[in-house]
């Protein structure tokens, strides 16, 4: 990113941004918390607007529950989005990977753990595990920035961070790798026009929409027969209310997915991924009817009763 500049209002937050600090080491010296990985886990039960055509957790879903999750840790360690903003600052996520090794179904309760995970730089890290049943079926790391919402400039993580989580902890994710250009030609593409549902807090579009955009951008073939099982996604720039955007893909030779979010009047570009896809089912995978009922061990007292078809996990 750019370097940072000390506008009037990061100058303003400064010394504010230090007692926050305070208040933050202040909080992961209560008893009970342990200082090297304060862990929040906060479960989801993955409702039928949650999912997709097929009865799994939609990937923007998926990210909401992330942020949120993030959020509330934020939140219990004193470092959360109202206190950044009353200081003229705010959290923007910058980058995104997820593995998630078992497909998440419509009915069933995913509890998501995170921690912060030290900074690099001008960027502060998160590490998460994904639940079911107890079981770990996926893991993520996201990198944020803290940005001053007056020069939409990054601010040194530290100011925010106390001492006990700056330093780098190891991450359920092997290192990242730097994502590959976009290529001069694609194979799928669709267009989109930014909406006002599209617009997060921050007033820019938020990160669901993105991925949203993108996983539009395949053919019939791949959105029926394939889950994505592996994200990695950047975010470049802003993009803002009643732009056009174009989202596309194209194959990579390993395999895998790129694509790419742009702005259709000048080709700016503003969100790139690498996808992996899996089998929705694997071939002769057994079928089991589950029944979700009221107050159920894993449903959720205010859902219905439901009867579904699930192929077994690959």
């Amino acid at each position: 990113p750019a370097r940072a500049r000390a506008g009037p209002s990061a100058r303003r937050a400064r010394p504010a941004l230090a007692s926050l600090v305070g208040a933050a080491a202040a909080v992961l010296s209560c008893p009970g918390m342990a200082p090297d990985r304060p862990v929040t886990a906060v479960p989801f039960t993955v409702h039928s607007f949650d999912a997709d055509a097929f009865g799994l957790l939609a990937p923007a879903t998926l990210a909401g529950y992330l942020q949120e999750a993030a959020g509330r840790s934020a939140d219990a360690l004193g470092f959360g989005l109202a206190d950044l903003r009353r200081l003229g600052a705010t959290w923007v996520l910058a980058r995104e990977r997820m593995v998630l090794d078992r497909p998440v179904h419509l009915g069933d309760v995913l509890t998501v753990e995170t921690w912060p995970s030290g900074l690099d730089r001008l960027a502060a890290l998160r590490d998460f595990v994904l639940r079911r049943d107890g079981l770990e079926i996926g893991r993520a790391v996201t990198t944020w920035f803290v940005v001053d919402l007056e020069t939409r400039r990054p601010l040194r993580p530290d100011r925010i961070l106390p001492e006990p989580l700056r330093a780098r902890a190891d991450h359920v994710l092997p290192a990242a790798a730097p994502l590959p250009p976009s290529p001069g030609a694609f194979e799928q593409e669709r267009r989109f026009q930014v909406r006002f549902a599209d617009i997060d807090g921050n007033q820019h579009v938020t990160n669901a929409s993105y991925l949203a955009w993108m996983l539009e951008a395949v053919d019939e073939e791949c959105w029926r027969d394939r889950r994505v099982a592996e994200l990695d996604v950047q975010f470049l720039a802003e993009c803002h209310r009643g732009a056009t955007v174009r989202a596309r893909s194209a194959a990579l030779a390993d395999g895998t997915r790129l694509h790419a979010v742009a702005r259709e009047e000048d080709g700016k570009e503003f969100a790139r991924a690498r996808t992996t896809w899996a089998p929705r089912a694997p071939a002769g995978a057994a079928e089991a009817t589950l029944l979700y009922s009221p107050g159920g061990d894993r449903g959720d007292p205010a859902m219905p009763a439901r009867t579904r078809a699930r192929a077994e996990d690959p």
